[in-house]
């Protein structure tokens, strides 16, 4: 068992809930909240290890809700794009030096997360044309990458998925099935390139009690709480997060 000190432990913890939560309760933001925060304690690539194990067990806890609800043809499209997209991700966040590694976190949350906070202010997503099925390649390899360097993939993903009109079901569903598809792929990649090591295997292990719980909360609260009030306080975290991403020293 890593040695962590209590508050680290903490964090750990708190982000093992907070991807169950926010997982269970939007669909997506982990990456836009939880790796920003937590790269201000941790090293950027333990912060990157971590999310994706406890994304992958979030996924596989909501199998039984969202297994065969999705749009093949868009995940046949997009699997082959996403994958090669985790792969040069990946190589990229072995190579680039921690300071940069953290501005390049801190600036594809940072854009996220506005993106998302002007859909809850105006009401309405930024337009997008209905795009061709063929650059569902194209997006997905965008999606893998942006997946692999910040957790963010499925922010990505959405804007192609909200062109094609799918309806609200299929469109979530769609976005869980990629990317359960996806995660051993960017587990396997992440371990070898020494983003997820030992460390980051027990940490993850130790915080599956806090994982289930987070579901939990975030399926009993997914139909009580005002989606928009919730949506904005979290986004609010997630800017500020990335704005001291991006600032600190």
């Amino acid at each position: 068992m890593p040695a962590h000190t209590p508050l680290e432990w903490a964090l750990i913890f708190a982000a093992a809930f907070g991807s169950g939560f926010l997982l269970r309760t939007l669909g997506l933001g982990v990456g836009i909240v939880l790796t920003p925060l937590l790269t201000l304690a941790f090293p950027p690539r333990f912060s990157l290890g971590l999310i994706a194990l406890t994304s992958a067990m979030t996924s596989l806890g909501m199998t039984r809700d969202m297994w065969g609800q999705w749009h093949r043809r868009t995940i046949l499209l997009a699997f082959p794009g996403a994958a090669a997209g985790i792969l040069g991700g990946t190589w990229l966040v072995a190579r680039l030096p921690d300071a940069q590694l953290r501005a390049v976190i801190g600036v594809l949350c940072l854009l996220f997360a506005l993106h998302r906070i002007y859909v809850e202010l105006t009401g309405r997503a930024l337009e997008a044309p209905r795009l061709p099925p063929w650059l569902g390649v194209m997006i997905g390899g965008l999606s893998g990458l942006s997946s692999a360097l910040a957790n963010s993939g499925a922010v990505v993903l959405a804007l192609f998925l909200h062109s094609q009109n799918l309806p609200k079901t299929v469109l979530v569903a769609t976005l869980w099935a990629l990317y359960f598809f996806i995660n051993p792929l960017k587990l396997a990649a992440y371990w070898q390139a020494s983003v997820i090591t030992a460390d980051t295997l027990w940490a993850g292990l130790a915080g599956i009690p806090c994982v289930w719980a987070g579901l939990r909360s975030g399926a009993w609260t997914h139909n009580r709480i005002r989606l928009r009030t919730f949506n904005l306080a979290i986004l609010g975290l997630a800017l500020a997060g990335s704005l001291r991403l991006l600032l600190a020293p």
